[in-house]
């Protein structure tokens, strides 16, 4: 009975103990859900995030107060019509109301134009200072299209170098060069970039970074005293002797560096010669089988390498051949200059010879835009012209008309003229002398000298040139190297680079000239040719002509001294103002923004410093070789502010010792200068190229009749004498 109430006892114990476990349980959960209840009772319901906040387009209307060149109609649906009316096409917006948000950097607009637009220029002109050259950008070529079309181009990096898009601000568009055009515009706006524009943005900062490398590197090189040298290179008619010393521990060799080869860029040197002397003198063929073509070792550069597994090393300066000792094939006497006037631009008109004895000419420059006469194949009326093991032929008939003419005229009275070498990406001359950074835009490319194809090509027609022009019958006696390469991104493309990349390229064509022709002409120098801006850029993506003088003294100290002057573009700071000697950005200071007709003592005094000059001691020449003032307009007080802001200038001119001389631009007004800077009216129907009243006060200058001539200048000017008129430079 015991064990039987034992058991049942501890079986009734179990029961309860499960029952008061499950109650345990239940007890549990009715209080975690109670729990949860109360916990969902506190909880704020989820909040859905806030739509990404978009900002809108700043619109604006061609509705600012300035233009030139076009008639603007706009419509009520805010669709503007411009048509175009002459070679400098261009209007402004309306200020920004207030800010531009940041985020704002895609400018974009429709259009229609059945001509589309060569060269779509942005100026962002701000609201304390007005429409600064500098301040402005290409924004490239604008396709035809007789349906609306869209037309984008990011501003990222310009509102931000700029700092433009303030309230106040507002924009300049230039539309082309083509002066009959007709262009509908619409909902012109600034808007966000979308994904691949951002992505496209990204590229280019990386692409960037690599390019400030190389840039480095050059400068780098530039600076670097090396402990090993080429210090003599000379050209015979068959050899090449080069001449150097080297010291160190390793194996070295003697490379050499022909202008298709780009040393900062090139690992292992191709072409090498084995150094077992620590000076040695090592004598070449000049004449050399390189792929195709029979290479002039005339054009190369030499130097010291340091040979390494991977990487050869550079262990000196790259030298080119000694400007005093390349084989001369022919000799003919220097052209000296007679006076300091001359004349820009000559062509084959019937008032050349008149122009030419009337205004007492001693100078000129002519251009000479080797793709619009070269050829690859054969053309009807060509005339074959063997370089390098190849042929090459060139329009007899455009040589005739375009050079010869004008030449034989010059050469018969003295006149020393400078060939300005062009080069238009047209033609199958002129594909192939196209560089491959070219932006498709510039009507002149730097020309291509990354292959031997290329190079051969350029050398050719340099050979061509010097050859034919050396005739003292029809002579050009110096060479300026391209159009204004301050201005490389517009006039000289090359793609956008830095100026150390630019000068290293643009050097090589000037020795690639330098070297060629004076074999023909001992006494023909090369001129780099620049714009007015001197402390400053003078445009959108250009460079400091300063800084470029410096890069040349850098890379003649480094890789031998050769005879290149300065063909300055000196116009007044305003193109459009004649009044020079009001242009304020031109101070009597080293450090002025601008050089002009007003402070040409900058000039005069950059030659007179002997870091400046040729081998130290030999001033550089210094001519004038784009120069002038304007008319802005046909009316009497425009026509004499012209002549007076000639007047003042060649005042000056006349003065400085180191000026040699002005080549008046142009010879008439020409409606692709933008403004009428000749000396004669338009040559047209209407006009029939009138001599301005400048013409005659060009005529007057530097005769005896000078001094009466120009006293009717002075009080234009506001002095009372010519005395006191050249400044101090400090």
């Amino acid at each position: 009975m015991r064990k039987l109430r034992v058991f049942y006892t501890r079986k009734l114990g179990r029961f309860v103990g499960r029952c008061v476990g499950l109650l345990g349980v239940l007890f549990l959960i009715v209080n975690l859900i109670s729990c949860q209840d109360d916990f969902q009772e506190n909880v704020e319901p989820p909040v859905t995030p806030p739509e990404e906040t978009v900002t809108p387009p700043v619109y604006m209307l061609l509705n600012g107060k300035y233009k030139s060149g076009v008639n603007l109609t706009l419509h009520e649906d805010s669709t503007c019509t411009i048509e175009t009316t002459d070679g400098d096409p261009w209007a402004t917006t309306g200020v920004f109301a207030e800010d531009v948000p940041e985020e704002c950097n895609v400018l974009e607009f429709e259009y229609q134009t059945t001509l589309g637009m060569s060269n779509l220029e942005l100026f962002f002109m701000d609201v304390e200072t007005g429409i600064d050259p500098a301040h402005s950008m290409s924004a490239g070529q604008v396709p035809a299209s007789e349906e609306w079309a869209s037309f984008s181009v990011r501003l990222k990096e310009y509102r931000k170098n700029f700092n433009w898009g303030k309230k106040g601000d507002n924009l300049r568009m230039d539309f082309g060069t083509d002066p009959n055009n007709t262009i509908q515009m619409r909902n012109i706006r600034l808007r966000v970039m979308n994904d691949e524009e951002k992505k496209e943005e990204e590229e280019e900062k990386n692409e960037a970074l690599n390019k400030e490398k190389y840039e480095q590197g050059i400068k780098d090189y530039l600076s670097k005293e090396y402990a090993c040298h080429i210090t003599d290179v000379t050209v015979g008619e068959t050899s090449v002797t080069i001449q150097g010393d080297y010291t160190g521990e390793g194996t070295f060799f003697l490379g050499e560096i022909p202008p298709f080869v780009d040393m900062f860029k090139t690992e292992k040197i191709e072409f090498k010669i084995p150094l077992s002397e620590n000076s040695f003198s090592i004598q070449l063929d000049r004449y050399v089988t390189v792929g195709d073509f029979k290479y002039d070792r005339l054009l190369s550069k030499w130097a010291v390498f340091k040979e390494g597994a991977d990487v050869d090393e550079l262990v000196s300066h790259a030298r080119y051949a000694n400007v005093d000792a390349i084989h001369a094939k022919q000799s003919v006497e220097a052209v000296p200059l007679k006076s300091k006037k001359g004349l820009g631009g000559l062509i084959n008109h019937e008032l050349l010879t008149h122009d030419l004895d009337e205004l007492g000419i001693s100078s000129a420059t002519i251009n000479i835009p080797i793709s619009n006469f070269m050829h690859l194949s054969e053309q009807p009326g060509d005339i074959p012209y063997t370089y390098g093991g190849k042929t090459y032929y060139f329009n007899e008939q455009y040589l005739i008309s375009s050079f010869d003419v004008v030449l034989q005229q010059t050469s018969q009275r003295g006149i020393s003229v400078a060939g300005i070498l062009l080069i238009a990406p047209s033609g199958d001359a002129g594909e192939l002398l196209k560089h491959p950074d070219y932006n498709g835009v510039a009507p002149y490319t730097m020309p291509n000298m990354t292959t031997v194809e290329s190079t051969q090509c350029y050398a050719a027609a340099l050979d061509f040139l010097a050859q034919r022009y050396s005739d003292p019958d029809m002579r050009i006696a110096h060479w300026i190297i391209h159009n204004e390469v301050d201005g490389g991104i517009h006039w000289t493309n090359m793609g956008d680079k830095p100026i150390a990349t630019f000068m290293d390229t643009y050097l090589r064509s000037m020795r690639m000239c330098y070297n060629i022709v004076h074999q023909y002409d001992q006494h023909s120098e090369v001129f780099i040719s620049f714009s007015h801006g001197w402390n400053i850029a003078a445009g959108g993506g250009w460079y400091k002509v300063r800084d470029m003088l410096d890069l040349m003294n850098q890379f003649s100290k480094a890789e031998g001294d050769f005879f290149w002057s300065l063909a300055c573009h000196s116009y007044p700071a305003q193109l459009g103002n004649p009044c020079t000697w009001d242009d304020a950005q031109a101070t009597f200071s080293m450090d002025t923004e601008y050089v002009t007709l007003k402070n040409l003592e900058v000039l005069d005094k950059w030659v007179g410093i002997s870091q400046n000059q040729y081998k130290g001691n030999i001033r550089r020449s210094v001519w004038l070789s784009e120069a002038g003032t304007c008319s802005p307009s046909y009316e009497d007080k425009d026509l004499q502010d012209q002549a007076a802001g000639f007047a003042y200038g060649w005042k000056k001119i006349n003065a400085l010792d180191g000026i040699n001389g002005i080549q008046w631009h142009s010879w008439f007004d020409h409606l692709g200068d933008g403004v009428p800077l000749g000396l004669r009216k338009y040559s047209d129907e209407e006009y029939k190229g009138e001599a301005k009243p400048v013409w005659t006060t060009y005529q007057k200058a530097g005769t005896d009749e000078e001094d009466d001539y120009f006293k009717q200048y002075l009080e234009r000017i506001g002095i009372e004498s010519w005395e006191g008129l050249i400044q101090d430079i400090p």
